[in-house]
């Protein structure tokens, strides 16, 4: 099978929904199919290859999306999947327009859109993009939330093939995560991974962190590509004075994978505090069970540790529930990986391969 995906990003573009479509890209390769993504034309691009790359230079703006539908169907692909948002795709909503513009246009392969936000968007914005997306075949959906939002939004298309198919780790571990052994007395290792934007809770973690140093000695690791979002970032920077453990925190921006997964592995805690609580659509969170860190999350479903994931999970906005679930890592520590992020991504691959076949049958 021939499978064309527009993404607005690929490695080695700063956006998470790029990493998505190149694993996804690569596990699909793995199966024999031929992979073609169409993307924003970056310089950065550093995709392998598993599959082909066709750059565009467009805005992605609505008037674009007959050329870009036609640059995908050259490709003669029996799927055209969009994956939605991407970095690249900046405020254009070209992009998502493009099943209607290939469908227009006479026979067209199978139109898949993959919706990895769309509950969290402005209701003007969420109705634009259910009208973009009820052009296609198949409409799929990493979180239930995400899932349930589009069904509602898509209830006058009654029938449409909705699914909801899991992301993976978008960092594989470069090596097995120890098992550890309790580290009392010894410095803490904190850690945070991901962008940085108030979504994510880190001033929440920065107020739990404090209270910390105040208990044993600790070093808040904040590790990765930091985002676009500088007002937020300068704001985490701004609370970390006030709170006096500036001289605590190391970043490392944006470093390559293997490093990146080295960092990880050095957690005692990899905490995740979102302020909605764990979506399924967390990449980072996917990225720390793979590693066999020990997590402290929040989720608004369920409490308490969780030992098939190793796992803490706590009230959002809970922060002496979060910093006492911190200061218990010595009692979790790390676990080795009983499985393959590859594995993970080649499950997540059959997915979608019996997803367009229930669509191509409908």
């Amino acid at each position: 099978m021939r499978i064309c995906f527009i993404s607005g990003a690929l490695p080695e573009v700063s956006c998470g929904i790029g990493d998505y479509t190149d694993a996804l890209a690569r596990a699909l390769a793995r199966r024999d199919h031929e992979v073609i993504v169409v993307t924003t034309a970056s310089a950065d691009l550093r995709p392998g290859d598993a599959y082909r790359v066709v750059q565009l230079n467009t805005d992605w703006s609505l008037g674009k999306a007959g050329q870009i539908a036609a640059a995908a169907r050259r490709e003669g692909a029996d799927v055209l999947h969009l994956q939605f948002p991407g970095v690249g795709y900046g405020r254009g909503l070209g992009a998502c327009f493009v099943p209607w513009a290939a469908r227009l246009r006479g026979h067209a392969p199978l139109l898949v859109a993959t919706l990895h936000e769309f509950d969290q968007f402005r209701f003007r914005y969420r109705a634009r993009l259910a009208l973009a997306v009820a052009a296609c075949d198949l409409v799929v959906a990493p979180d239930p939330a995400v899932l349930s939002s589009v069904r509602q939004h898509l209830r006058w298309r009654p029938g449409k093939n909705l699914e909801l198919i899991p992301v993976a780790a978008n960092v594989w571990p470069v090596a097995e995560a120890g098992a550890g052994e309790s580290r009392d007395g010894a410095e803490l290792t904190v850690g945070y991974w991901g962008f940085i934007r108030q979504d994510k809770g880190v001033d929440r973690l920065l107020n739990a962190f404090a209270a910390i140093r105040r208990v044993r000695p600790a070093r808040l690791v904040l590790a990765g590509d930091p985002g676009p979002d500088e007002a937020c970032i300068a704001s985490v920077w701004h609370q970390a004075e006030e709170l006096g453990i500036t001289e605590a925190i190391t970043t490392t921006g944006r470093i390559p994978a293997e490093r990146l997964s080295a960092v990880l592995a050095s957690f005692d805690a990899c905490v995740l505090p979102f302020r909605e609580g764990l979506t399924q659509n967390r990449t980072t969170y996917a990225g720390a069970v793979a590693h066999g860190l020990y997590i402290v999350t929040t989720a608004t479903s369920k409490l308490g540790f969780e030992p098939e994931t190793n796992t803490t999970y706590v009230r959002p906005g809970d922060e002496g529930a979060l910093t006492d679930a911190i200061l218990d890592a010595s009692a979790h520590p790390r676990r080795r990986r009983i499985e393959t992020p590859e594995s993970q991504w080649d499950r997540i691959a059959e997915l979608h391969l019996a997803a367009y076949s229930r669509a191509r049958h409908i």
